[in-house]
């Protein structure tokens, strides 16, 4: 921070969104040319209460600017994040500065939807501690359009918004597309393991037309039977078809399969996934823990993204 140029700090402001899971998704043809919130995918998945929380301190300063520090250390490539500060800075009534600060407790580039939720939690906090005066919605369609615009996601925003089990029926930001929730049990556990990163960037540019067409009908049968048991083979049938179940995936999902666990592969990470009950849950644990990696063990956010 350039301490001759910043003077007091007049605001501060906190927020978290959860991270998310996606188990499949399909994604409108020709959305190219549609307004960014107008754009995005349908799918399902599920909101986990691990996830990012972001502080914002704004400054009385001579010139606008920013700072982007990522769990302490400062970051220069926060490409999201800084493009929803500077959206912010665009409207705003007078020069700040703004120091952002997100707390990640989960895993970036595995799949769990951690640039969604930056984008989310700093657009809560930064509307919030700028006085903007946008209704929560739109707040969370500055968070939707960062991730088109950087191209990192394009229905984690919607769900992260909406939190809980989900299935994502329209495309579009929060406001334009459309969420149906699915009622479960508080006492199901998300078991999760982080092997390597998948840049979602070039996935999303370079496989969309495998993607898409496959996950359609699973939309349909997911809406009538509303099981999670459903949505994890459907996932799996899903990330096999994309060629995401083997390589280091292939071990973890077998050693499930021996103990009758369904898993998965979140959409886009080396990250196996599956939600058990409470009882099922160290069984599930323990056929994870030979392979390395991260394992993360926690509950669904049934609440999805808020100011604190």
């Amino acid at each position: 921070m350039a301490t001759d140029l910043v003077g007091e700090q007049i605001a501060v402001a906190k927020a978290f969104s959860p991270g998310h899971i996606t188990g499949f998704f399909e994604v409108p043809h020709d959305i190219s040319d549609l307004p960014s919130t107008h754009r995005g995918s349908k799918g399902a998945g599920l909101s986990i209460d691990k996830g990012i929380e972001t502080t914002v301190y704004v400054y009385d300063t001579s010139k606008p600017g920013y700072e982007i520090w990522i769990n302490g250390v400062k970051s220069h490539n926060a490409e999201v994040s800084q493009w929803v500060v500077e959206e912010y800075l665009k409207f705003a009534d007078r020069p700040y500065f703004i120091s952002v600060h997100h707390d990640v407790e989960i895993p970036v580039g595995f799949g769990l939807g951690s640039s969604g939720a930056a984008a989310l939690s700093l657009s809560y906090a930064l509307n919030r501690a700028l006085d903007a005066g946008l209704d929560r919605t739109q707040a969370a369609q500055i968070a939707h359009h960062a991730e088109i615009a950087c191209n990192t996601g394009l229905g984690t925003v919607i769900a992260e918004f909406a939190g809980g089990f989900e299935i994502r029926t329209g495309a579009g930001a929060p406001g334009i597309g459309s969420v149906s929730k699915i009622d479960l049990n508080k006492d199901y556990k998300a078991i999760i393991l982080c092997l390597a990163p998948i840049l979602t960037k070039s996935f999303l540019t370079n496989r969309m037309n495998e993607i898409n067409g496959i996950g359609g009908s699973m939309l349909t049968k997911l809406s009538a039977s509303k099981s999670i048991d459903e949505f994890l083979k459907m996932s799996h049938n899903f990330a096999e078809t994309l060629g995401l179940t083997e390589g280091r995936c292939k071990g973890p999902i077998a050693a499930l399969k021996t103990r009758g666990i369904e898993s998965s592969v979140a959409l886009f990470g080396q990250t196996v996934f599956t939600v058990v009950s409470q009882d099922m849950a160290a069984k599930s644990v323990n056929a994870l823990m030979e392979f390395g990696g991260t394992l993360i063990v926690c509950n669904i956010d049934m609440t999805g993204a808020r100011v604190l």
